[in-house]
């Protein structure tokens, strides 16, 4: 049956060509009125040659359509990576500005300084939240040795716990294995500045009688023998008193930001802190 179908459809393309073919050589006839079998072949061929050409027209809009759309979609694409990069480079130029302003204020901060310092950055920040420890990129190589300061403009961030031969293990001053000797500026109260957590440190044995105020500075006294007499520590944010306890508790808030430490200074023995490097 299968040739069958195909016999009746190449009778019925065959009809309509020669259908076709009659009418367009009615061109070459002189004009005259269309006879009985002219007027049906017209009328039966027009509507479909009609909708032959509408239906040529969509096509060639629908395509044409889709042609423009898929070139908007690439244009669109591409203007889409552009804006990426566009926006990636705007960050790393604010971020470059953001360590511009930091390495200026250290180096300005580095200027004051009375002998010598070493500059290093942040390798490694402990999150743990068992040790308030960084590790920086200078070690025994570049001359670092264990207890040596590290400050930044801001004021002290800890000491240096131990050292290999590129790197060093920096003890923050909210450790609780901390302790710095400190006084109040505003009247030279005396006591230990030790660490409590991660947001803040405790001055220890102040007597209880002794005048210590919220937001008094304290600074490193420099009688511990490892810092520099008047580096900025932080500054009091809450006191307690117990009737039947000798001292105070005073909690003290680092004024340096740890946790967002990127770069700092080492400060090598023997080095001199004028006041006016630290604000005092």
């Amino acid at each position: 049956m299968g040739w069958l179908r195909r016999l009746k459809g190449a009778f019925f393309i065959a009809l309509f060509l020669a259908a076709f073919f009659y009418v367009s050589s009615l061109n070459f006839r002189p004009p005259e009125r269309m006879d009985l079998l002219q007027r049906f072949v017209m009328e039966t061929v027009g509507p479909v040659v009609k909708s032959f050409g509408n239906i040529s027209g969509l096509i060639e809009s629908t395509v044409g359509e889709y042609i423009w759309l898929r070139r908007v979609r690439e244009e669109n694409e591409g203007l889409r990576e552009r804006v990426a990069g566009l926006e990636r480079k705007l960050i790393e130029y604010q971020e470059a500005y953001i360590e511009n302003l930091r390495l200026r204020r250290l180096l300005d901060f580095r200027s004051t300084i009375q002998g010598e310092a070493a500059a290093a950055q942040v390798v490694v920040h402990d999150m743990t939240g068992w040790f308030q420890t960084l590790i920086v990129d200078k070690g025994f190589r570049d001359d670092i040795a264990p207890d040596m300061p590290v400050v930044n403009d801001e004021g002290v961030i800890g000491r240096i716990l131990d050292v290999s031969d590129h790197y060093a293990r920096v003890l923050m001053i909210t450790d609780p294995g901390s302790a710095v000797d400190a006084i109040v500026q505003r009247n030279r109260v005396r006591g230990i500045l030790g660490g409590k957590d991660a947001n803040g440190c405790l001055l220890k044995y102040v007597r209880g009688n002794l005048d210590v105020q919220v937001g008094d500075l304290i600074i490193t006294s420099g009688k511990d023998g490892l810092f520099p007499k008047g580096l900025r520590l932080g500054v009091v944010q809450g006191i307690f008193k117990d009737p039947v306890d000798l001292f105070q508790k005073i909690e003290v808030k680092p004024l340096v930001r740890l946790s967002a430490l990127e770069e700092l200074l080492i400060i090598k023995k023997g080095t001199v802190i004028p006041d006016v490097a630290m604000g005092n």
